[in-house]
């Protein structure tokens, strides 16, 4: 008997867990799965800023950055792509100048081939075709609503994550032989009345899709509590080896460098050399606050998060010698358990296949909302039958 009631208490918790959360995660869920292709989304539809026809030659974007900066002097570059692809413009980042008013459009593209603006736009959410990604990765994390958005679907992914071991639980057969009884949980049959059919298939895909669905919820847990609770906690277990920017900015209005791009960027990969970095330069910045030029570096060249994404090299605005480093294959424990976050969370951590395994648990994750808001409506109905024929009976007695 104890343990019946038992039973029936965690399948009351899973129940109104899932009622709870079933909403935000349904939201959650299916903007993930666009997100999941973010970049070759926001690319088709702005192809008029993105694509370039193919052409043999191509301009040094460090040079294609510096005579941009030259003509704009109202605005300072803060990142570039070192290696935008082939048929594609070079992307940068500008902000204000020291002193100056922030651009209104603050990502600009420039032609591959020699140079000249194609375009221009803001990077700030929206829900025009310039800035939809934007736009549903803001509501994504947050909802729209700030801070109380973020925590929001933080005690959401919480709620998502009990339920999920919870769920995991009730599926244990109680009893006979274990494996041959828990077996018949992990399969479903079309030729089941349609009822039954939504039972199994919500405790089978439940299953299948354990660990997915489990690292997306305590990823989402971790990303949304993240100053609050995740970093610090990581931190104080395994400090860094290497810090920088935990302490107050130098230049905290902004400053000019000496060295022009061209030279930042060298100086940053003379030292990858140094250290023998044997990955490709991905993109590079500029961060005014801390005069510092950096140079990520990625397996392949290009911006990705496989493994625990890229190696950041900093170096001096004045006078290019080394300052700092971020890379999570040399540091501590700490900087590894903050770096995995979101590769596993975005599915970068390996590559192509294991980012469409992310949307493939996106959508199971809608499905699961789907089967359990139908499995609680239908037995709702018996619970509220027999609750009415309980109290009809007592009226009588």
């Amino acid at each position: 008997m104890a343990k019946l009631q038992r039973r029936e208490l965690w399948m009351t918790v899973h129940r109104y867990l899932g009622l709870a959360s079933m909403l935000f995660l349904g939201l959650a869920a299916l903007t993930g799965c666009i997100l999941a292709y973010a970049h070759p989304i926001d690319a088709a539809l702005n192809a008029d800023l993105f694509k370039r026809p193919v052409a043999t030659t191509r301009v040094d974007p460090a040079l294609a950055a510096e005579r941009y900066q030259a003509a704009n002097p109202g605005v300072q570059i803060v990142s570039l792509v070192l290696n935008p692809g082939e048929g594609r413009n070079l992307a940068i980042a500008v902000a204000a100048a020291p002193g100056g008013e922030a651009p209104a459009l603050d990502q600009v593209f420039l032609d591959g081939v020699d140079g000249h603006v194609v375009g221009a736009r803001s990077t700030a959410p929206g829900w025009g075709q310039r800035q939809i990604i934007a736009g549903l990765t803001l509501f994504h994390y947050t909802l729209l609503a700030g801070d109380w958005g973020r925590w929001l679907m933080g005690v959401m992914a919480l709620a998502w994550l009990i339920s999920i071991v919870v769920g995991v639980y009730l599926t244990l057969p109680r009893k006979g032989p274990f494996l041959t009884t828990w077996r018949r949980a992990w399969t479903f049959s079309f030729r089941s009345i349609f009822a039954r059919l939504m039972i199994d298939i919500h405790r089978a895909s439940g299953l299948w899709v354990l660990i997915g669905v489990a690292i997306l919820a305590f990823t989402s847990v971790c990303l949304n509590f993240y100053g609050e609770a995740y970093e610090p906690t990581v931190v104080r277990i395994s400090p860094l080896k290497r810090s920088l920017f935990d302490r107050p900015a130098p230049f905290p209005d902004g400053t000019t460098p000496r060295l022009n791009w061209q030279q930042g960027i060298a100086a940053a990969q003379a030292h990858a050399r140094q250290v023998g970095q044997g990955w490709r330069p991905a993109t590079a910045l500029y961060n005014p606050k801390w005069n510092l030029y950096a140079v990520t570096f990625t397996n392949d060249g290009s911006l990705n998060y496989r493994a625990l994404g890229p190696v950041y090299y900093y170096v001096d605005g004045n006078d290019g010698r080394y300052v700092h480093d971020v890379d999570p294959y040399s540091d501590s424990a700490g900087l590894v358990m903050i770096r995995m976050l979101y590769p596993l969370h975005s599915g970068q951590v390996g590559g192509p296949i294991t980012v469409f395994i992310i949307f493939l648990m996106g959508l199971a994750t809608v499905e699961m909302c789907g089967t359990g808001l139908y499995i609680w409506w239908k037995k709702r109905r018996s619970r509220v039958a027999a609750a009415v024929a309980r109290k009809r009976l007592e009226a009588r007695a």
